[in-house]
C-alpha cells in the first residue's frame, strides 16, 4: 500500500510541475513557438555589406568595397530582390524560401564569367542577426561568395 502511495504522489507532483510550466509558457503542447518574425506582407532592409569582386579571374586577389544596399522580401508573392552583383533584381526577383529565421532568394542562371558556367544565384537574411550574404553557384559544385554585411528594416523595427 505504501508502494502505491509513493507512486501516486510522484505521479500528482508531475502533473503539476507539468501544468505550472504549461501556465507559465514555458511549456508548449504541439505547438510552434512563436518567433514575432514578419511572415506577411513586405519586408525592407537596408544592409551596410562588402562586395567582393573577381578582377581578372577567380585566381586573383579581389576588388572589396563597401557600399550600402537595399533588399526586399515580399512574403505574399514568395519573391525577392536586391541590387548586388549579378542581381535578382526588381523586374526579375527571385523566389523566396523561409527557413525558420533565414530568408533565401534565390533564381537559376546560365551564364559564363571568370571561365566558370554560373548556375545560380542566391542571398539570404538571417532575421536573428540580419546577416546578410550573396553567392553565386558555380559549375562543379563550387561556390563563389560575393557579398556579406549586415541589415536593419528601414522602420527600426525587429525582423
Amino acid at each position: 500500500m505504501t508502494k502505491s502511495k509513493v507512486i501516486l504522489a510522484l505521479l500528482l507532483t508531475i502533473a503539476v510541475v507539468l501544468g505550472a510550466l504549461t501556465a507559465t509558457g514555458l511549456l508548449h503542447w504541439g505547438e510552434e513557438p512563436k518567433t514575432g518574425f514578419q511572415k506577411k506582407g513586405v519586408l525592407t532592409v537596408i544592409c551596410e555589406v562588402e562586395v567582393s569582386r573577381p578582377t581578372n579571374g577567380l585566381g586573383q586577389p579581389f576588388d572589396v568595397e563597401s557600399m550600402t544596399m537595399p533588399a526586399e522580401f515580399d512574403f505574399d508573392e514568395k519573391t525577392g530582390w536586391y541590387p548586388g552583383e549579378f542581381t535578382i533584381s526588381q523586374n526579375r526577383k527571385g523566389t523566396l524560401t523561409i527557413n525558420g529565421p533565414v530568408l533565401e532568394i534565390s533564381r537559376p542562371a546560365m551564364f559564363k564569367k571568370y571561365g566558370f558556367a554560373v548556375q545560380g544565384d542566391h542571398v539570404t537574411l538571417d532575421r536573428t542577426n540580419g546577416s546578410f550574404k550573396q553567392w553565386l553557384d558555380l559549375e562543379g559544385e563550387k561556390r563563389l561568395e560575393l557579398i556579406t554585411g549586415s541589415c536593419r528594416r528601414t522602420t527600426n523595427a525587429p525582423f
